[in-house]
């Protein structure tokens, strides 16, 4: 299991690229490649599928990089960071276009591109889609209430001022306890100060399915079951009377 968020780095000063590369690497990100024009960003994107793209606005070739966002979300919607060395009016308005998660004006330091990236994740995944770029100089850091985050079949859970990246395939199911739950993966467990009727409410995915007042169960995952319970593993589930028609019902949309 990976759980490095994965970004995509467009930039064509080679010295810049590989900076901000070991700037990322050692802030725990994985670098899936650095690309220095066009042509090679929609390349490298359509291979790696990335968690998130840095886009320098001003890169050599055809097409600049506004241009080449507008490209990249036409295969896939993704957070989308512009680094440029200009602040000026006509280019933030023709970087809102394409609706960047946010916009770093170089030089940035650390913080700031950690905190934008962040922010970024936390946007896309809360609301769905891109929202209008913001400064990183306003940019604050998260509160903490939004420390499950879902968006293509991945979730982030949020430690330490990090979002940690899971495969929704590695669910296996979530257990309440008070205001707390803990997500069950298949290598660790995860306390969460969020309610499950958060999670029930909050994020829709068809293989999490509600089988009991303390329990979501991902049904991909379940090895076998009765009227009265589900076997994950070692982990046996209580099915809730009032759940089972659901449960069953939930099979039919995978």
């Amino acid at each position: 299991m990976n759980d490095q968020v994965k970004i995509m780095i467009v930039e064509d000063e080679t010295i810049v690229a590989l900076d901000l590369s070991m700037r990322l690497q050692k802030e725990g990100y994985e670098v899936v490649g650095i690309a220095a024009s066009s042509d090679d960003a929609l390349a490298l994107f359509t291979e790696h599928k990335p968690d998130l793209v840095l886009m320098d606005i001003n890169i050599k070739g055809k097409k600049d990089g506004i241009e080449t966002a507008a490209a990249l979300k036409k295969i896939q919607e993704v957070p989308l960071i512009f680094l440029t060395a200009f602040s000026q009016s006509e280019y933030i308005n023709r970087a809102k276009a394409v609706n960047p998660s946010a916009y770093l004006v170089k030089p940035f330091n650390n913080d700031s591109l950690h905190t934008s990236i962040q922010i970024a994740i936390h946007n896309f995944a809360v609301l769905g889609k891109p929202t209008d770029p913001a400064p990183a100089s306003e940019i604050k850091e998260d509160s903490g209430k939004e420390s499950l985050l879902f968006f293509n079949n991945y979730f982030f859970v949020k430690h330490n001022y990090r979002f940690n990246k899971f495969s929704i395939d590695e669910l296996l199911y979530a257990e309440s306890d008070n205001n707390y739950i803990k997500l069950v993966t298949t290598t660790k467990k995860i306390a969460l100060r969020v309610s499950l009727q958060y999670l029930a409410d909050k994020f829709k995915h068809p293989a999490l399915v509600r089988v009991h007042r303390g329990f979501i169960v991902n049904i991909k995952n379940i090895d076998s079951f009765n009227e009265e319970e589900i076997v994950i593993g070692p982990h046996q589930i209580p099915i809730g009377r009032n759940y089972k028609d659901d449960f069953l019902k939930s099979f039919r949309y995978l």
